[in-house]
C-alpha cells in the first residue's frame, strides 16, 4: 500500500483506497482523500460516512463552508461503494450544478466582456500571424488546446522511432503536420488525441522551423520549452502583439469560440470543441458557456 495518506486515515478511507488503488488513478485518489478529511471534520461523531443518512449528509453540506459539491460527492461515491441508496443526493447534487451553472454563465460574460476580443478578432489575428504566432493561434483556435497540451516536440516523419506514449510531438511531412497529443488534462480518460494538418501556411512554417533544428516547438530566449505555468504569459503576450487591449489566456479564447457557436447555434461546432478539448459537452456547457440554460428552460415553459 503506498503512503497517499500519513494522517487522519479511517478504517473505512483504508478500506476504500485498498479497493479502488488498481483502478483509481493517483490524482483522483489524492483528491478523494482530501475531501474526505474535509468531510469527517464536519461529522459529530466517529461513525462511517456510509453510515450516514442520505438526511444527515444534506444537512451536513448544506452547513458547510467547504466545497459543497465536492462535499457531496465523496458521500456519494461512498455510499455508492458499499451499494446503499443515494437518490436524494444525486437529486441535491443536480440542484446544486444547476445554481452553480448559472453563476458560472454570468462570471463567463464579465470574463468575455473583459477579453478586449470577440470571435473575429482571434480570427483576425490569426489571419495576420506570422512565424510561430500563426502555428500558436492555429493550434489553441483550431484544437482548443489548454497549456500544457503545446508543449510538444518536433520532429521529422522520417524519425518516428523517436515517438513515445508520455509526451506531445508535432510530427512534420512534407505536405501535412500530424499533432499527437499524449500529456494533457483529460488523457486518462479520453485517450492520446492526433489530428492532422493540411492548412498551407501552417505547413510552410512547420518546415522552416524543422530546418532550424528546434527540439521543441515553443521555447524562451534560452531555447528552453515553456513551462506549464510560464505557457499562459506567453499566450497573452503573443496576441497582445497582434490585439493590444486583448487578455487572452487559453482559457478565454476558449469561452470566446464557445460563445460565438452558441450564438449561432452551432451544436456541431460545440460536440467537435468539447472532443478536441477533451471533455464532455456538458462539462462544456456548464463551465465555458455564458448562456443561462435554466433560464433558457423556464422561458421555454412560460411560452408554452
Amino acid at each position: 500500500m503506498s503512503n497517499t495518506m500519513t494522517s487522519h486515515k479511517t478504517a473505512e478511507l483504508q478500506e476504500f483506497i485498498d479497493a479502488h488503488e488498481e483502478t483509481l488513478s493517483k490524482q483522483t485518489i489524492k483528491t478523494y482523500i482530501n475531501d474526505y478529511k474535509r468531510f469527517r471534520t464536519q461529522m459529530s461523531g466517529r461513525q462511517n460516512i456510509y453510515n450516514l443518512t442520505q438526511k444527515e449528509i444534506i444537512d451536513i453540506v448544506q452547513k458547510t463552508d467547504f466545497n459543497k459539491r465536492a462535499l457531496l460527492n465523496i458521500a456519494i461515491v461512498f455510499l455508492k461503494w458499499k451499494s446503499k441508496e443515494h437518490s436524494r443526493l444525486i437529486k441535491y447534487r443536480t440542484e446544486l450544478m444547476d445554481n452553480k451553472a448559472e453563476k458560472q454563465a454570468e462570471k463567463n460574460v464579465a470574463i468575455l466582456e473583459k477579453s478586449g476580443a470577440d470571435y473575429h478578432d482571434l480570427m483576425g489575428a490569426l489571419d495576420t500571424a506570422t512565424g510561430k504566432d500563426y502555428i500558436l493561434f492555429y493550434l489553441l483556435i483550431n484544437f482548443n488546446t489548454r497549456n500544457n497540451d503545446l508543449i510538444m516536440k518536433v520532429i521529422s516523419r522520417k524519425d518516428k522511432d523517436k515517438l513515445n506514449k508520455e509526451e506531445n510531438f508535432m510530427v512534420v511531412g512534407t505536405s501535412k503536420s500530424k499533432y499527437i497529443r499524449n500529456d494533457y488534462k483529460t488523457a486518462k480518460s479520453f485517450g492520446s488525441k492526433e489530428d492532422v494538418v493540411r492548412d498551407e501556411k501552417f505547413q510552410k512554417i512547420m518546415l522552416n522551423i524543422l530546418t532550424d533544428g528546434s527540439e521543441y516547438l515553443f521555447v524562451n530566449n534560452k531555447l528552453k520549452p515553456y513551462k506549464q505555468t510560464e505557457m499562459g504569459k506567453f499566450i497573452k503576450s503573443r496576441f497582445k502583439k497582434y490585439l493590444p487591449n486583448s487578455d487572452l489566456s487559453q482559457a478565454v479564447i476558449y469561452k470566446i469560440i464557445q460563445n460565438h457557436a452558441e450564438q449561432n447555434g452551432n451544436i456541431k461546432m460545440m460536440k467537435n470543441m468539447a472532443d478536441a478539448r477533451g471533455h464532455s459537452l456538458e462539462t462544456q456547457i456548464s463551465s465555458y458557456s455564458s448562456t443561462n440554460y435554466n433560464n433558457k428552460a423556464e422561458e421555454s415553459d412560460d411560452d408554452e
